[in-house]
């Protein structure tokens, strides 16, 4: 073969090499091969201390996950002798960096019972127990750096260079592109239709334990995303990486990195920006629920445009023309009910939000209580359930008193709007349903004195339920009562006054009944006063006096200048002193 032919075939060759190299996705140039992060063994000891003290009792003598609280905890505990562990920068099924494993036990993993150690540990002692876990890990070997090589990803930067919130200034054909992608990867068939996790109800991670798809419109639940929930690089990187031990693989092959940051602008999109807590890691309550003071008819009807509201915080997001007028979604915070029998630590439903319009013409007050729970009970014997508890007796509290919030006390007792219900037609594996489905509802009013001393009222019922449903992974019940009423136990609702309120809600589908709940503490609901009508006619008023002092002002300035042009007028003169 002579040497132009070749330098031809050379050519060609080099050719196809650039135009495979072109077609590649950007990441496979950015990952690089490297060993693994070797054990430090001085540290060992350190960290066995630690490990023994902090961590066992949830992961276990040897690292299985399989402590003193794990049957109580949901998702279970790592189980770290495979070595699989979920939140990276290396490849799917590869050892993590060293950094990973120190930036998860500072930060913990929200979302999850596993704790942000950074508040309690020394920096020192965080890298010693990340030492001594790499030695629990028994299928792999981070000693071994021929066979263990890893590839850290490079994930690229936000392309539109958002600040938190980061959403603001992301363009809208991003967003609407993301979406595309969302449906083209079938990313609904376990994140749902609206990305409320309720795609897939028989999900379990590698060791056969049930686990969840994400709620994307909680992100501050995502893994990996403390101190920084509204990031959109959290997205991206579980989209890259994958999450080891669960069945969310890595899609780095599939899209490529700029579709990966618009697919992370749409899930992005959906969070409600909230004010965090950082200390709970989780949005800062709204502890005052305004009921909005409505003229006429307040809609029976949770589609009604008078019910659509914002559940951003206003400080953070700026209202819409369209929803300024309306009553804002407040955020409650809910807990597991612990304090007997079956301690219930992972409540299915951490939060509510609730909207609530008064009106003085029809003496009625509504509540709008919406949470996000993935699936229903279908089980006629566990109905899933919610209710709004309040005092009873609030006329006998004095100042800040108020009963015990896990269902009152013997000398202060609670009234309780339970709604329990049914869903209809609905199976838990169904494809998404734009419409939702009804519920069938049964309404219960109790007073309590206690969790374990629960009666009926006696008196006539006053609350309904007029509205339902439950679409893609949101329940949403429109409460109504008469604001004053004549049972005993009835809690009668003043205006301008601050009245205790709280909340508790039960998963049927998990099996919680009577005191195992999701409860909250004590907030406060104020129903606030119509504007007075001299607030409509005193600005027209106001504003014409100011306008003709002007036009008088104006006028009296024109005729004393006259007066001086025609000498009708003369300026004092004080001479000057010596």
């Amino acid at each position: 073969m002579n040497k132009i032919v070749r330098l031809k075939i050379g050519r060609i060759l080099f050719s196809g090499l650039i135009l495979m190299a072109i077609s590649l996705p950007a990441t496979v140039f950015a990952q690089e091969a490297q060993p693994p992060d070797v054990v430090k063994t001085e540290l060992l000891e350190q960290g066995k201390q630690v490990y023994f003290k902090r961590c066992v009792w949830c992961h276990g003598v040897e690292g299985g996950g399989d402590g003193p609280s794990a049957d109580r905890l949901f998702t279970r505990p790592r189980n770290f002798i495979q070595g699989t562990f979920k939140i990276r920068f290396t490849d799917s099924g590869e050892l993590p960096l060293e950094e990973d494993l120190i930036r998860t036990v500072t930060n913990g993993l929200p979302g999850s019972a596993m704790p942000a150690w950074g508040g309690f540990l020394k920096p020192k002692e965080i890298e010693a127990v990340v030492e001594f876990v790499k030695t629990l890990v028994q299928d792999r070997d981070f000693n071994d750096v021929e066979d263990e090589e890893v590839f850290v990803q490079e994930f690229g930067s936000n392309p539109w260079g958002t600040k938190e919130p980061y959403h603001l200034g992301v363009p809208q054909e991003a967003i609407d592109q993301g979406k595309k992608i969302f449906l083209k990867n079938k990313c609904f068939e376990c994140h749902g239709g609206e990305g409320r996790g309720d795609g897939n109800p028989t999900m379990k991670d590698d060791w056969g334990f049930p686990i969840v798809a994400a709620d994307w419109q909680q992100c501050w639940n995502f893994r990996g995303s403390r101190r920084n929930h509204f990031d959109p690089f959290n997205i991206v990187r579980t989209i890259s990486t994958g999450m080891n031990g669960t069945p969310m693989p890595n899609f780095k092959d599939e899209i490529t990195v700029e579709d990966r940051w618009k697919l992370a602008a749409f899930v992005n999109s959906l969070c409600p920006r909230k004010k965090m807590d950082r200390l709970t890691n989780k949005p800062i309550a709204d502890f005052l629920i305004s009921s909005l003071y409505t003229e006429g008819k307040i809609a029976e009807k949770i589609d009604a445009p008078m019910w659509a509201a914002t559940d951003h915080d206003p400080l953070i997001v700026d209202r819409s023309a369209e929803t300024i007028d309306n009553p804002r979604k407040n955020y409650i915070a809910m807990a597991g009910q612990i304090t007997r029998g079956n301690r219930n630590f992972d409540p299915k439903t951490d939060n509510l939000w609730v909207a609530s319009r008064w009106s003085a013409e029809d003496n009625v007050i509504f509540y709008l209580v919406e949470y996000h729970i993935r699936f229903l009970s279908t089980d006629p014997e566990y109905p899933d359930a919610v209710a709004i508890q309040w005092p009873a007796k609030l006329q006998d509290l004095f100042g800040a008193e108020k009963p015990y919030f896990i269902m009152g006390d013997s000398k202060k007792p609670v009234d309780i709007w339970k709604a329990s219900f049914m869903v209809q037609n609905y199976r838990d594996t169904n494809d998404p349903k734009d419409e939702g489905y009804q519920l069938d509802v049964t309404v219960e009013e109790v007073v309590g004195y206690g969790f374990d001393a629960l009666a009926s009222k006696e008196s006539e019922a006053t609350v309904q339920v007029v509205d339902s449903i439950f679409k893609q992974g949101k329940v949403s019940i429109l409460f109504k009562r008469s604001l004053t009423t004549e049972g005993e136990f009835d809690v009668q609702i003043p205006s301008e006054k601050f009245i205790p309120v709280a909340f508790l809600q039960w998963s049927g589908q998990h099996k919680e009944k009577d005191e195992y709940m999701a409860i909250s503490t004590w907030y406060y609901t104020i129903l606030v006063p119509p504007l007075p009508d001299s607030l409509y006619y005193m600005p027209p008023i106001m504003a014409v006096v100011f306008i003709g002092l002007q036009g008088w002002l104006v006028w009296m300035t024109k005729r004393t200048r006259k007066m001086f042009e025609e000498g009708k007028a003369r300026r004092d003169f004080i001479p000057d002193k010596e």
